[in-house]
């Protein structure tokens, strides 16, 4: 299921920018798609996956192929989608470039697996969470570290000149400006992560001017949902995407609440939490 689904019919689509339709989005949050008695709600995100049954539109509703298990096909709706996607589509990465990636939860992973298809020979994954890294490393990235250790490692790997590609899976102001710090002069900077509206990023004009730098926002990943979900899958199969290692945990409704006091803890070596219905 996709949160942000195409209508088909707005100009975002004609023009072939689905995941920028907003027409099923404002719906989500204008008509209320669940009852408790006479009680109309909001599922978030207009899914409410944390449900058994779900009203949505028919166009975020993607078929996969039945041999494809469930908990397989839920990594990809969001998370995979978007961090793949951004590397994919957004960047457009080159084979042979190098990435820093600024953040290795679920997202962070998925751009890391991303970068691998791509090509990327240097893939330097940076969390302040030290469980992390070696989760990172176990899905494609040549090096791990701490946020303090980045300038050591762009001194080593690329004399100081900085990485072709820079990812923010974060949102935060600090890691968006560190990933336009450590970009080369002429690269790319992608903002995935979904920042706070009053979380302002301060850059000076002559910076922008002199470094040739390219700021490129990635919403869900630049995704064609129906394209790309088929490829996911594709990639899947083929062993380049690994779908089922991302699986850290399986949890039922009555484990919600602590599903979620895991990620508020910062997760640790969780990657990913599927809620099962059995």
């Amino acid at each position: 299921m996709s949160f942000v689904p195409p209508c088909g019919h707005c100009p975002d689509c004609l023009r072939g920018e689905l995941n920028l339709c907003a027409v099923h989005v404002i719906s989500a949050f204008t008509t209320a798609r669940f009852r408790i008695g006479e009680e109309q709600l909001f599922g978030f995100s207009g899914l409410g996956t944390f449900a058994e049954e779900l009203v949505i539109p028919a166009p975020a509703a993607v078929k996969v192929d039945p041999d494809v298990p469930f908990e397989t096909a839920a990594l990809i709706a969001c998370g995979v989608l978007t961090g793949v996607g951004a590397v994919l589509n957004t960047a457009a990465v080159r084979p042979g470039s190098t990435a820093v990636v600024f953040g290795c939860g679920g997202v962070g992973i998925s751009v890391i697996q991303g970068l691998r298809i791509a090509g990327a020979t240097t893939i330097v994954a940076v969390d302040p969470v030290q469980d992390k890294h070696a989760v990172a490393k176990r899905f494609g990235a040549t090096h791990a570290v701490t946020p303090d250790e980045v300038e050591g490692i762009k001194h080593e790997l690329t004399a100081s000149q900085g990485f072709d590609y820079a990812f923010d899976v974060v949102g935060a102001p600090a890691t968006i400006r560190a990933g336009w710090d450590h970009a080369r002069r002429g690269g790319s900077v992608i903002v995935v992560g979904a920042g706070r509206a009053d979380a302002m990023v301060e850059f000076s004009a002559q910076e922008l001017f002199l470094h040739d730098k390219k700021i490129l926002g990635s919403l869900y990943g630049s995704t064609h949902v129906e394209r790309d979900t088929a490829a996911m899958i594709r990639f899947w199969r083929a062993g380049l995407l690994d779908l089922d290692g991302m699986i850290s945990r399986r949890i039922d409704f009555g484990d919600l609440n602590g599903g979620l006091d895991v990620l508020r803890a910062g997760g640790g070596d969780v990657i990913r939490q599927v809620v099962t219905l059995e």
